[in-house]
């Protein structure tokens, strides 16, 4: 998102300061220096053979890389691009222009082509430091609907923090004879394409009449859950299933594969100890390996997600270790006690991760 500054009387531009990018070059050159010098270093000390303090300066040069190249991408909103907006007499007027290509593009929304306006909710974090809670910034996000010259609804986004300003801007719009109405939902990722097909899902009440929704500018300690369409939530689940399809679903299989395997070549030579695999066995790295990939493949964290997944994918997993004991059983020598022991284990793992998935669905309650 690209931070606009008020320059004038409701016009806004993405320009910054030029003390402001002397100090953002003048950093981004002492942490290009502080990585060049890290990989230097690195590269001593493997010749030294000093091969873990090698890696720690390899790693640590990569990560200020990383950190330059991410602030350089972050600029390039700021450097590559003049962003103006403005609240003219006549309507809302953007203007673009790319530095590198000189490319320019501007257009003005009239008032007597705007229908109507929604003032939306946006949600920023704002950290105070790594010793003390942070809080969310309740924003507002001035969505205009109006026609354009095809005679085809579009929409025009700006937002701001300040309460101040909002009034300007709402006031602007009435003596128009534009309606203004407001909702308190928290409309953050919402592009100007999903507003075509969702715009009319928004609940929303006169301007004036909202006393329910989070005041413009307020500190709040926890966030506004975030508002989807109905075409976001299928286009979000779409993609979830296809990340099932291509990712999810092959871990799976690979665990289970894993699973089978270690039944049938470990397990039987595992030490028990009162119907349980015993401490010194591997049992217990290999339960909490399952629970690791399991918290990924279950994708507890998601929203649409089945009451009895994680019971079924523990016991997918139990079944797996069930079907190598059946091998041993039929085909080679299974110990006395290796049953019982498998199916304490898979209990022992569908507690744990019955709780992991408790908690995160209580979790989601609050997003």
């Amino acid at each position: 998102m690209i931070e606009m500054r008020e320059k004038e009387d409701l016009k806004y531009s993405n320009a910054i300061p030029t003390w402001a990018k002397i100090v953002n070059a003048a950093f981004l050159g002492l942490f290009f220096l502080v990585g060049f010098a890290a990989y230097g270093l690195g590269i001593l000390f493997l010749f030294g053979q000093h091969w873990f303090v090698a890696a720690v300066c390899l790693a640590f040069g990569g990560f200020m890389t990383w950190a330059v190249r991410l602030v350089r991408n972050s600029n390039k909103m700021y450097t590559e691009i003049v962003l103006k907006c403005e609240l003219q007499e006549d309507g809302y007027y953007t203007y673009l222009k790319k530095i590198k290509t000189g490319e320019e593009w501007e257009h003005l929304v009239t008032f007597d082509q705007i229908q109507e306006v929604l003032i939306g909710r946006t949600i920023r974090y704002q950290s105070r430091g790594s010793n003390r809670l942070g809080y969310h910034v309740v924003g507002a996000k001035i969505i205009m609907k109006w026609t354009n010259e095809q005679g085809h609804t579009d929409y025009s986004l700006f937002g701001l923090e300040d309460p101040e300003k909002l009034e300007e801007w709402v006031q602007r719009f009435k003596q128009k004879g534009i309606p203004v109405y407001s909702t308190g939902a928290n409309v953050s990722i919402v592009q100007v394409d999903d507003y075509l097909t969702g715009y009319d899902e928004l609940p929303k009440v006169p301007y004036d009449s909202d006393t329910s929704s989070p005041r413009i500018g307020s500190h709040r300690f926890n966030s506004l859950k975030l508002w989807l369409s109905s075409e976001m939530r299928a286009r979000k689940r779409s993609k979830e299933l296809m990340r099932d399809k291509k990712v999810f679903n092959l871990i799976l299989l690979a665990m289970l594969i894993g699973n089978l395997l270690i039944a049938i070549r470990w397990m039987p030579s595992w030490p028990l100890d009162d119907g349980m695999f015993s401490e010194d066995s591997p049992a217990y790295w290999v339960g909490g390996f399952n629970f690791v990939l399991l918290l990924v493949v279950g994708a507890y964290w998601r929203e649409q997600v089945k009451w009895y997944r994680s019971l079924r994918d523990v016991g997918l997993l139990l079944m797996a270790q069930l079907t190598g004991w059946v091998y041993l059983k039929l085909f080679q020598t299974a110990p006395d006690g290796m049953l019982e022991a498998i199916v304490v284990g898979g209990f022992i793992l569908a507690c744990y991760n019955g709780i992991l998935f408790i908690i995160f669905r209580i979790l989601r309650r609050f997003w």
